[in-house]
């Protein structure tokens, strides 16, 4: 393909130009609505505080089996 000026361009199949530093992205979201995203958020988030609490519960066994609380 040339341009007016007499400049060679090439392109994909698609008609995308192929240049170096000149590369288009697709802008659809594969992973799913944000709904789906916040979701995972809660689960992640409510996963680290229940593991959060039982390492804190096994550390509060561990004290008292040392005698080291009331």
């Amino acid at each position: 393909m040339t341009s007016p000026a007499g400049e060679k361009h090439s392109t994909s199949p698609l008609g995308h130009n192929s240049r170096p530093g000149h590369e288009t992205h697709d802008i659809r979201h594969t992973s799913g609505s944000w709904l789906k995203k916040i979701g995972w958020l809660m689960v992640i988030w409510g996963g680290s505080v229940a593991a959060l609490g039982i390492v804190s519960l096994a550390l509060r066994s561990f004290m008292q089996a040392a005698g080291l609380t009331p």
